[in-house]
């Protein structure tokens, strides 16, 4: 770790010393928004540095590290820290920022565009994805405006809930960092869904130390970086909220970035079935998971139930999200409607009409094969519908599932081809697949392969 020396050498300049991880010295660090000639760690080396515009923040922030106050004798600041022509280098920076940012003693927030108390709420420091770690991470944050005077807003208690407003992350986790465990990871991704990078993936590398996980640094990825973030988050968390997101552009069950989790803060995990369930795994076929299932609708569409519901307004309500049974066979399966997530009542709910499925759902990682600008990226649920006429009202769901419909309707659907009945009665809990007729004590399979329904034999 390199840091900055806060006194000046006798050239008058600010020395930048490299440490082992075993000999760290107590250290500031300085969080901001990046602006016009920020200095480099090749600018500190020579003569360049006192220079550039960003100069000005190097010799403030080793002023207030200094102050008596604080009296630290180093200070960390990305710009000139951080040796970025050596990708190994900002790999192992940007995986080990989030520990930085909790080891260190104090963070000053630099706001250059915040003048008063009035303009706190509106400065673009609130906006930047990389500053969601460096407002949760550190034990002690203090803010300073553009002429470097501190912001005082009051008690600690009042700024915290300020900030809580303006964010959207709970007091809770502002005041007692350890908290940040008890959060689902649709909550933390919320926190992150209103915040900007300059490069898309950053999105997902800023992200990293808020759920405790470590990816490889692939710029040039693009959007394939939040899926391996989420891929990495799911080997180390069990937690299906991951999937309650929605999106228009939605590509598969993993979200396409964090901006899909911004009405997603109130979701929680809860799983009201006490069940035996397999953990997420990742394969090249999909994301496999046990869910409990129901069919909603023609040619596959059903509900798949997550483990988790909402808070406040969506108490009592479990998320579910449409998915499509691809070959009909309840194995493979895609995520569709992305753009909904629909609640399912705690109340009515009978989990004999949720068969619990082993199913794999299609992850569909975007490839750099694909057009960025084609439909099919950008609208891939709705390019189904021709496929998908979508769910049957209530009048044809009850018609085809309610108390009056028996395992004995498998053999007549069966027998005639009805392929979304077949279906249907295929996933539920109380129908037998190799109930026999009273007559000629056939199978359902006998009987479709009697008449020649091809399809219905393959289901």
């Amino acid at each position: 770790m390199r840091l900055v020396r806060t006194t000046e050498s006798a050239d008058g300049r600010f020395e930048v010393k490299e440490f082992s991880d075993n000999a760290i010295p107590p250290y500031a660090i300085l969080s901001h928004t990046w602006g016009e000639e920020e200095v480099t760690f090749q600018d500190m080396q020579g003569t360049d540095a006192t220079l550039k515009k960003g100069y000005e923040k190097i010799k403030q922030g080793c002023a207030l590290a200094r102050r008596h106050d604080f009296n630290l004798d180093y200070i960390w600041i990305d710009t000139c820290c951080i040796d970025k022509t050596s990708s190994s280098e900002l790999s192992e920076a940007i995986n080990s920022m989030f520990r930085w940012y909790q080891e260190s003693r104090v963070c000053f927030a630099f706001l250059s565009d915040v003048s008063s108390n009035d303009d706190f709420p509106k400065s673009r420091w609130f906006t930047r994805g990389w500053t969601l770690q460096e407002l949760i991470a550190p034990s002690r944050l203090v803010f300073f405006c553009r002429d470097w005077t501190e912001l005082r807003m009051g008690s600690l208690a009042e700024v915290r809930r300020s900030i809580s407003s303006i964010t959207g992350i709970p007091v809770g986790v502002l005041s007692d960092k350890r908290s940040l465990e008890k959060y689902s990871v649709a909550q933390r991704m919320s926190w992150a869904s209103k915040r900007e990078t300059t490069r898309v993936e950053d999105g997902a590398y800023c992200l990293m130390g808020l759920f405790g996980v470590n990816i490889p640094l692939i710029y040039g990825e693009r959007e394939s970086a939040f899926i391996r973030l989420q891929e990495e988050i799911m080997r180390v968390m069990d937690d299906h909220t991951i999937f309650a997101w929605k999106a228009e552009n939605g590509h598969g069950i993993l979200a396409p970035n964090s901006a899909a989790f911004r009405d997603s803060h109130d979701i929680i995990c809860f799983d009201p079935f006490d069940t035996p369930t397999t953990p997420l795994s990742v394969s090249n076929r999909g994301i496999h998971l046990n869910l409990r299932f129901k069919g909603v609708g023609h040619k596959g569409l059903g509900l798949a139930i997550l483990h988790c519901k909402g808070t406040g307004s969506r108490e009592d309500k479990l998320i579910a999200i449409y998915v499509k049974d691809l070959s009909m066979n309840m194995q493979q399966f895609q995520r569709v409607r992305t753009d909904r997530l629909e609640p399912i009542d705690l109340i009515n709910l009978s989990p004999v009409d949720y068969h619990l499925t082993n199913m794999c759902v299609q992850a569909d990682r975007m490839t750099h094969l694909q057009d960025p600008t084609s439909s099919e990226k950008t609208t891939p649920s709705r390019s189904l519908n021709f496929l998908d006429p979508g769910p049957f009202t209530p009048e044809e769901l009850s018609e085809m599932t309610g108390p009056r419909v028996g395992p004995k309707d498998l053999l007549r659907s069966a027998a005639t081809g009805t392929i979304n009945f077949m279906w249907l009665l295929l996933t539920r809990d109380d129908v037998e697949i190799e109930i026999r007729d009273e007559w000629y004590q056939r199978t359902p399979l006998l009987w479709a392969a009697a008449n020649g329904h091809e399809s219905a034999v393959r289901l």
